[in-house]
């Protein structure tokens, strides 16, 4: 096991060869003539000198020593301090605990022989308090660590029950979601919902950044679109409702892309509108191809009164929505290549027909497989509907 290492402050060469000679075979010591010196050492040393040895009186202060016994005890992982000292009245070792020492030792003036048992006993001591310390402190850290990952845990659980719970099925449509946060909770949100005249809500939204403030956006969000499809569910109020609520939460920079689809299956025609979202693919079963939707308005929370132009399509049975975040094509290999919209595009057309838990599956797989095992970057949220 190694030997404890100790640094020795003292502008008397004398007395630190002495110390050092008598100290040598139980410490590895580092010697010093300066407060300067001292700190730097210590700051080096990374928490490797567990003990520093201090001479109270030097000879350019009378109360250096106090002076580097402070400034070391705010060094990282500082050491244990000891004064030793040749003028140990009350006042000087009120003065010494006063800076942060740990004890202090009285020396004589003829080198070091008298005070080297009682030095080392306190080198000792104040080793195993340190480490006491220092074991202490660990597991106060084990403790905080694992409260701070229950709470992300049940940040994660509540996140994903603002999700839906599970397929939506109705009058011959069919709705599959996913969603899985880059750290334990994310801002990418979906939701598709059945309202009390049979049709349908869908929606994706993708906070910038990720992680537990964003996360905190999403849920603010969610609530939001809660409320207002209870009120009014049609496209327009429900953008304004999510644009206001995220241009007053939060800071400045925290924006949030979104498309909010109305569908309304007897008519066979949906209403969108796209804040700056990546465009969702509407697949075209009759021709197999993808048509984008593109985008009709800015980030929300860039401006709480800008306008969001309403789209309308029309649609045939067996067509498919894919809707996503960024998290799916700028998923990236190791070798920096980015998946793509357009290898997401032919993956759609190619396998468009299929049903959605399927096709959300290869989709998920191929990200998968083409990032080789790099974690994602980003929050992965993927939405397929097959109409």
């Amino acid at each position: 096991m190694a030997k404890p290492l100790i640094l020795l402050l003292d502008d008397d060469t004398a007395m630190l060869d002495a110390v050092t000679l008598d100290l040598g075979t139980a410490f590895d010591v580092i010697c010093v003539t300066g407060v300067e010196e001292c700190v730097d050492k210590i700051s080096h040393a990374r928490g490797a000198v567990e003990v520093a040895v201090i001479d109270m009186w030097l000879e350019t202060d009378r109360e250096g020593g106090l002076e580097a016994i402070r400034r070391a005890r705010t060094c990282e992982s500082p050491p244990e301090c000891i004064v030793l000292t040749a003028y140990g009245t009350y006042a000087n070792i009120v003065k010494c605990m006063e800076a942060g020492a740990f004890s202090y030792v009285e020396k004589s003036g003829r080198a070091a022989d008298d005070t080297t048992g009682l030095l080392i006993t306190t080198i000792h001591r104040a080793v195993e308090t340190r480490r006491l310390k220092q074991l202490e402190a660990a597991q106060e850290q084990i403790k905080a660590d694992e409260r701070i990952k229950q709470d992300l845990q049940r940040a994660y659980e509540i996140q994903q029950s603002l999700l839906p719970p599970g397929d939506l099925h109705h009058a011959g449509m069919h709705f599959s979601g996913y969603c899985r946060p880059a750290e334990n909770v994310g801002g990418d949100y979906y939701d598709y919902f059945l309202l009390p005249d049979d049709r349908i809500g869908l929606l994706i939204g993708d906070v910038t950044g990720h992680g537990f403030d964003a996360s905190l956006i999403m849920a603010v969000a969610c609530s939001c679109r809660s409320t207002q499809t209870r009120i009014d569910p049609d496209v327009a109020p429900v953008m304004d409702a999510l644009n206001r609520i995220v241009q007053t939460t939060g800071p400045d920079w925290r924006l949030m892309t979104a498309c909010y689809l109305l569908i309304d299956p007897p008519n066979r025609r949906f209403f969108y509108a796209n804040a700056g979202h990546h465009f969702p693919f509407h697949y075209r079963a009759d021709t197999g191809k993808v048509e984008p939707m593109e985008s009709t308005g800015l980030p929300l929370g860039v401006d709480a009164d800008i306008p969001f132009p309403v789209v309308e399509r029309s649609w045939t049975p067996a067509d498919t929505l894919v809707l996503f975040s960024d998290g799916i094509v700028e998923a990236e290999n190791a070798a920096g290549d980015i998946f793509g919209e357009d290898r997401l595009q032919d993956l759609v057309e190619s396998h468009g027909h299929e049903s959605p838990p399927d096709l959300k599956q290869r989709i998920i797989d191929a990200v998968e497989t083409f990032s080789q095992g790099v974690p994602f970057l980003d929050d992965v949220t993927l939405v397929v509907a097959k109409l």
